[in-house]
C-alpha cells in the first residue's frame, strides 16, 4: 500500500498561497461563472450503464487530492485514513492538503495551488467552507482536466461532477430533535452551535430541524445560533453566551466537530451538566471523557473512515469513466452498492443513515 508522507498529507496554507495567489487572480478573470454552460458540460456526470464497479486492478495510478475545510479536524483525518486504507488496491495515491483556517477564499487558493502545481492531481475531492468561494478554483480544475467531486459540504452543483452527502439532511435533523424531546420534553428553546454562517451542510441541517420542529413540535423553538469558526475555544464562548441569554434553554445542538467539546466545556463550567442537554454531530474520540462522565447526552454522525473509503472508490470510477448518471448505481468494494440521485442536488450520493454513538458503543469507533 502506498504511504503518503506527512509532509505531503498536510501542506500548510502559506506555501500554497505563495504559489497560488497569482493564479487565483488570473482564474477570476478567465474562468466563467458557476452557471456557465462550459463548466456544466465539463463536470456533468457521465452517462454510462446503470451499474458500475470499482476496479481493484486499475492500470493507471492516479493522485487524489483531498481538500477539506481545514487541517486538523478529526473527522477529516478519519476520511483521509479511510481513503488511504483502500488506495493501494485502487492504484491511488492520497494527497491530503488544506488551509489552516476555515476560510472559503483560503481553500480556493489551496485548490488553485494544486491546479497549477508541477504535478497536479487527477482528482480533487473537497469539503467546502461555503457554496461559492471555491467555485472558480474548482471550475479551473475541471478546465485543466482534473475530475472534481465533493463530500460532506457542497458547492454550486455545476462546479463538480458528484457529491457524497453524509446523510439525508431530514434524517439527521429528526434524529437530533427526537433525542432532545425524549430526554427533555417538547417545550422550550434549543440553541444551535455551527461553524460559520455560510457553512453549506450545517445550514441544511438547521433548515431541516426548523422544518421538522414546525411540523411536529410546535412548542419547541430552534433559537439563537452561535458560530464557533470550527474552534473549540470560540465555540465554548458562543455556548456560554447562548446559555446565559436563554433561561428556557433545554439543550444545545453543536453541529460542528469542534463545537461539541466546546459546548460541553461551557455546560460543565456553568454547572449546567445534566440540566441542559448536549446533543451533537461529531466523532467519538475527542468526546470520550464526556461519554465516560455522562455529560454528553447524545452524539450522531456517520462512519467517517468508511466515508473516506467511498471517496477513494468514487475518485477511481470517475477517472475511469465508469460512474453512472442519476438513477444508476455502482459498487464500492465491501461498502456495498450506492445510487446516484439528482436530489437534493444533481449527482448526489447519500453515504449512510445517521449513526448514533452512545456510552455503550463509542469505544467501537476509532475516529
Amino acid at each position: 500500500m502506498s504511504k503518503v508522507t506527512s509532509a505531503t498529507r498536510r501542506r500548510p496554507l502559506r506555501a500554497l498561497l505563495l504559489a497560488a495567489v497569482g493564479a487565483l487572480a488570473l482564474a477570476g478573470c478567465s474562468v466563467s461563472s458557476s452557471n456557465s454552460s462550459s463548466s456544466a458540460a465539463s463536470s456533468a456526470p457521465a452517462t454510462s450503464s446503470s451499474t458500475s464497479g470499482s476496479s481493484s486492478s486499475a492500470s493507471t495510478k492516479i493522485t487524489v487530492a483531498i481538500v477539506p475545510k481545514l487541517l486538523g479536524l478529526s473527522v477529516f483525518e478519519a476520511n483521509v485514513k479511510g481513503a488511504e486504507q483502500v488506495a493501494s488496491g485502487l492504484n491511488e495515491s492520497i494527497d491530503y492538503t488544506a488551509s489552516v483556517d476555515a476560510s472559503g477564499p483560503d481553500q480556493a487558493a489551496v485548490i488553485m495551488g494544486l491546479v497549477h502545481s508541477n504535478h497536479p492531481p487527477q482528482v480533487i475531492a473537497y469539503s467546502a467552507n461555503d457554496p461559492t468561494s471555491e467555485v472558480p478554483a474548482l471550475e479551473a480544475a475541471a478546465k485543466a482536466g482534473i475530475k472534481v467531486i465533493g463530500f460532506d459540504s457542497d458547492v454550486t452543483a455545476s462546479a463538480r461532477s458528484y457529491f457524497i452527502q453524509d446523510t439525508a439532511y431530514p434524517a439527521m435533523a429528526q434524529s437530533l430533535i427526537n433525542a432532545v424531546v425524549a430526554k427533555f420534553g417538547s417545550k422550550g428553546t434549543i440553541g444551535i452551535l455551527s461553524s460559520t454562517p455560510d457553512a453549506t451542510v450545517q445550514n441544511a441541517w438547521i433548515d431541516a430541524m426548523r422544518t421538522y420542529v414546525t411540523q411536529k413540535y410546535p412548542n419547541l423553538k430552534i433559537g439563537p445560533i452561535g458560530y464557533g469558526q470550527s474552534n473549540q475555544a470560540i465555540s465554548q464562548t458562543q455556548a456560554t453566551n447562548l446559555i446565559n441569554s436563554n433561561p428556557d434553554l433545554l439543550a444545545l445542538i453543536p453541529i460542528d466537530g469542534d463545537a461539541v467539546p466546546g459546548a460541553l466545556a461551557a455546560v460543565e463550567a456553568l454547572g449546567k451538566a445534566g440540566k441542559i442537554g448536549v446533543f451533537g454531530i461529531g466523532d467519538p474520540n475527542p468526546n470520550q471523557k464526556y461519554f465516560a462522565n455522562g455529560s454528553l447526552t447524545g452524539l450522531f454522525l456517520w462512519n467517517e473512515v468508511q466515508e473516506g473509503e467511498l471517496i477513494a472508490y468514487v475518485a477511481r470510477d470517475i477517472y475511469d469513466g465508469t460512474m453512472p448518471a442519476a438513477g444508476g448505481s455502482f459498487t464500492a468494494g465491501s461498502l456495498g452498492t450506492f445510487t446516484v440521485s439528482n436530489s437534493p442536488a444533481p449527482g448526489t450520493i447519500i453515504f449512510s443513515a445517521p449513526l448514533e454513538f452512545t456510552k455503550a458503543n463509542y469505544l467501537q469507533y476509532n475516529f
